[in-house]
């Protein structure tokens, strides 16, 4: 009778802490529609990186400072459900391998060094080594896509895997994209294939917006706020 009774005060309990875990981890209001709309602009992004590269490798360029924060820490579940909706979006024609670029190392001894623009969609362009994605797409040479969490580096011209001659091409979350250049070097970076695609948020409907080399002209004509120019 007591081992019997052990046994339910003891299911009993893992149901309660299940319960207790369930509502620190479910995300509510408008923190909940961000992580949605995140996960669901990953899963659109995946689905268009299916149809143009199918069967892809894709590396993934993923928040460094989520990578020692804990389970429920904030930045995880971004990174979480970001990484869900993309490997929703591939299907699975494709392989994800997910890694961290380096940051700069004077960020740690004198943040105020590092300058960040206070319009960038993507602040950590300006604190990533520039060098350190270069080393991870040659750690990686059967990663042919690129998708990046945390936007382009501020150098991204002098990338090697930036070059013309590089068969690697990028797809962008919400990127920023004015590290580029000017519109007409956007325009260029799409056509020439080393931009495959970007998901940016449709202000007037709140969803997702997919861009690629077939509407990237007619955006910037006709609704460029909402790729940052």
């Amino acid at each position: 009778m007591n081992v019997k009774r052990n046994v339910f005060l003891a299911l009993a309990v893992a149901a309660v802490a299940a319960a207790a875990i369930a509502l620190l981890v479910r995300p509510s209001g408008q923190k909940g529609a961000a992580l949605g709309g995140r996960q669901h602009g990953m899963e659109k992004l995946g689905v268009q990186i299916a149809k143009l590269r199918p069967h892809s490798k894709v590396l993934v360029l993923s928040n460094p400072f989520a990578k020692e924060s804990g389970f429920l820490n904030e930045k995880s579940r971004y990174e979480r459900v970001g990484l869900r909706g993309l490997a929703k979006g591939l299907g699975g024609g494709s392989t994800v391998k997910v890694v961290f670029p380096g940051i700069r190392p004077e960020y740690f001894t004198n943040p105020q060094s590092v300058i960040i623009p206070p319009d960038s969609r993507t602040p950590l362009s300006f604190l990533m080594q520039p060098d350190s994605v270069d080393r991870l797409a040659e750690a990686h040479p059967e990663c042919h896509v690129i998708v990046s969490l945390i936007g382009l580096p501020a150098e991204v011209q002098s990338l090697k895997v930036w070059d013309e001659k590089d068969p690697r091409c990028f797809a962008l979350l919400l990127p920023d994209l004015r590290l580029i250049g000017g519109p007409s070097d956007v325009v260029g970076a799409f056509e020439r294939g080393k931009l495959l695609a970007a998901v940016f948020e449709d202000a007037q409907s709140g969803d997702p917006l997919i861009v690629t080399k077939d509407n990237i002209a007619q955006m910037l004509e006709q609704r460029p706020q909402i790729l940052g120019f």
